[in-house]
C-alpha cells in the first residue's frame, strides 16, 4: 500500500458548505449525546450534576456535549480557526 503524504497546500480549503454540513453533523451529534445522557440518568435515577451519585458516563458525556458545543459557537461565530482557513 503506498502512503500519501499530504500538505496544507495540497487541498481545497473548508468552505462555507463544508463548515455548515460541518456545524449540521456536531449538531446532531448533541442532540444524541443529549439522549444518552438523559438515558443514563433516567437508568440511575439520579439527575442532578451535582450529587456525588451522578453516574460517571453521563458526567462524561456532558463535557464531550458541551464541548462540541463549543465547537458549533466558534465555527458560527467564525473564530480563529475558521478565519485562518478561509
Amino acid at each position: 500500500m503506498k502512503q500519501r503524504f499530504v500538505s496544507g497546500t495540497d487541498f481545497d480549503l473548508p468552505n462555507d458548505e463544508k463548515v455548515w454540513s460541518l456545524i449540521s453533523d456536531l449538531d446532531r451529534a448533541v442532540q444524541q449525546l443529549d439522549c444518552d445522557i438523559l438515558a443514563e440518568e433516567k437508568r440511575t435515577l439520579v439527575f442532578d450534576p451535582d450529587n456525588s451519585a451522578y453516574p460517571t458516563l453521563a458526567r462524561s458525556l456532558r463535557t464531550r456535549r458541551d464541548n462540541l458545543r463549543a465547537t458549533i459557537a466558534t465555527l458560527k461565530a467564525g473564530g480563529p480557526a475558521v478565519q485562518s482557513a478561509a
